[in-house]
């Protein structure tokens, strides 16, 4: 699943559409994670006004004071491109006055696209309960130790849950954890407070690491402009089972928890 760095990376890439017209669109007959028997046509001729980024979601303003909101799911892309070719599993797409296509792409068609009002997305199902950003200032050791002093639940799920901390998902969470030398088998409020203050610490920094490498390449990602990211070189646990851990000479392990992986060293992480 393309989790936040793949996200950011991809809104990075569409910059240049801001102030661009979509002047007609496509929608395929297939239903994805939401309903789309949405009224597109609001769509023509409307100029993008701005494109940010909350948690995971791809969010659009429009000049209409309508807003676009694109989620990739498990293995949606969100490409540009001169030429469109209507694919199999292309189920949305809008030409802009710059002469491309704007095209979501979602095999699976866990992802959806979304048209709202912009005074409404606060409220929209899917964003109201969104937790913190993890590179915003209000992710901090203070807060963190709030959220976990009643947790019981294991850390590793616990900092995966978008109510507390949004974006730190399955790959992020086992690279910080290793980075913090924090076993994602230990109970979310049996840390300390030295030791929430590493963990956001490493959070931030595994997080901006791998924006500034353009994501991690895991299956189906790709940014906007159809390239792969790199930080998947730099992972340190994350599908690494049965290789040697980069600071000592256990092997990384590999364990199930909540229907999720989890690769840890043993020895470093405690």
């Amino acid at each position: 699943m393309p989790e936040l760095p793949e996200i950011e990376t991809i809104r990075k890439g569409l910059e240049f559409i801001k102030n661009k017209k979509i002047e007609k669109f496509f929608r395929s007959e297939y239903k994805l994670r939401i309903d789309n028997d949405l009224d597109f046509e609001q769509l023509i001729n409307q100029k993008i006004l701005a494109i940010y980024r909350q948690a995971r979601y791809l969010l659009i303003d429009l000049s209409n004071n309508k807003t676009l909101v694109l989620h990739l799911g498990m293995s949606g892309r969100i490409t540009l491109n001169k030429n469109f070719h209507k694919l199999k599993h292309d189920h949305f797409a809008c030409y802009l006055s710059s002469d491309e296509w704007l095209i979501y792409n979602d095999q699976r068609r866990f992802g959806f696209v979304d048209l709202i009002k912009t005074d409404e997305i606060s409220n929209h199902k899917m964003l109201k309960n969104l937790g913190v950003e993890p590179l915003s200032l209000d992710f901090n050791d203070k807060y963190l130790y709030a959220q976990l002093k009643n947790k019981t639940s294991n850390i590793k799920t616990t900092m995966m849950d978008n109510k507390i901390v949004v974006g730190v998902g399955n790959i992020y969470v086992n690279e910080s954890l290793f980075d913090a030398r924090i076993s994602p088998l230990r109970e979310a409020n049996s840390l300390n407070k030295n030791e929430i203050k590493k963990l956001v610490e490493s959070i931030k920094k595994i997080i901006a690491n791998a924006i500034e490498m353009g994501g991690s390449s895991i299956a189906d990602y790709q940014n906007a402009k159809g390239e792969l990211g790199f930080f998947q070189n730099l992972h340190k646990v994350y599908d690494r089972h049965n290789q040697k851990c980069c600071n000592c000479d256990c092997n990384i392990e590999r364990i199930i928890q909540n229907q999720r992986s989890s690769f840890y060293c043993k020895f470093c992480q405690k």
